[in-house]
């Protein structure tokens, strides 16, 4: 599919989700932080909690094969957070197809980063990723257990992502490295250590609730799962937690409001 709409259709559909395409992998490590989307009462306060950027590498060097995997959000040393993945979960989820700015103050008023999708459009994803948490084989059918009895329906897309390159640390938290020997430009061998680095595989899971008119969107990814593990095994029972927390308290609408709210204790004299 990636293929098919081509690397100019993916660049633009990502820069209007606020990750940046760029042409090659060193690009990819190097575009620093992105304010920009966070929805706060001053610059400050959002350089101050700023996320580093996604990116997804697009350029012209790319072959069909590296295309097609980075299409499925692997390779080309692209990266993602969930602090960008939960207002993309909730561009589907408002009805309208517009990419919120996540809030850092509670007390402004909403902000739109962009119009990313037609009414139509917002209804064609919900109804896909519903297949994944209502559906018999769905990977994230596990959220469909864990709500059984709620009435409570949503959407997800689970993931699994390989991260190159990651630092490993020793058990006193110190950097591991590993001595080696080179020659200095006098031409003499002198020791120097390499830092240690490895593959991390990492969970994911997205979710949007309830599902015919949506309250939450959730992103949840969990960090060196393993490779014999799965986001629909390690994050989205996680999500389904989130969710019922929710429920308890009263965030989903009305008809998913407990009848009883829960009360503070009362203090003893």
């Amino acid at each position: 599919m990636a293929n098919e709409l081509g690397r100019e259709r993916m660049a633009e559909t990502a820069n209007v989700l606020g990750i940046a395409a760029v042409e090659t992998p060193a690009e990819a490590v190097t575009r620093g932080f992105f304010p920009e989307v966070w929805n706060a009462s001053n610059p400050r306060t959002a350089n101050a909690l700023a996320p580093a950027r996604s990116t997804i590498v697009t350029g012209k060097q790319l072959t069909l094969y590296d295309s097609g995997v980075i299409g499925m959000g692997q390779g080309g040393a692209g990266s993602d957070d969930a602090v960008s993945n939960g207002p993309i979960a909730a561009a589907p989820a408002n009805l309208e197809g517009k990419l919120m700015k996540p809030k850092i103050e509670a007390d402004i008023p909403p902000q739109m980063f962009a119009q990313v999708l037609t009414r139509e459009q917002a209804r064609a994803i919900r109804e896909i990723m519903s297949t994944v948490t209502e559906e018999p084989g769905g990977t994230g059918g596990v959220v469909r257990a864990k709500l059984a009895g709620t009435g409570i329906t949503t959407g997800g897309k689970t993931g699994t992502a390989d991260r190159d390159g990651v630092q490993v640390y020793n058990a006193d938290g110190t950097k591991k490295t590993v001595k080696k020997r080179k020659r200095n430009e006098a031409g003499e061998w002198v020791d120097y250590f390499e830092p240690v680095k490895t593959t991390r595989w990492d969970g994911w899971f997205l979710t949007i609730a309830p599902l015919e008119n949506p309250q939450v969107a959730i992103a949840v990814v969990v960090e060196d799962i393993g490779e014999n593990a799965y986001g629909g095994t390690t994050a989205a029972p996680i999500a389904a937690d989130v969710i019922l927390k929710a429920m308890q308290l009263g965030l989903l609408g009305d008809q998913y409001r407990p009848k009883v709210q829960p009360t503070a204790p009362k203090r003893k004299r």
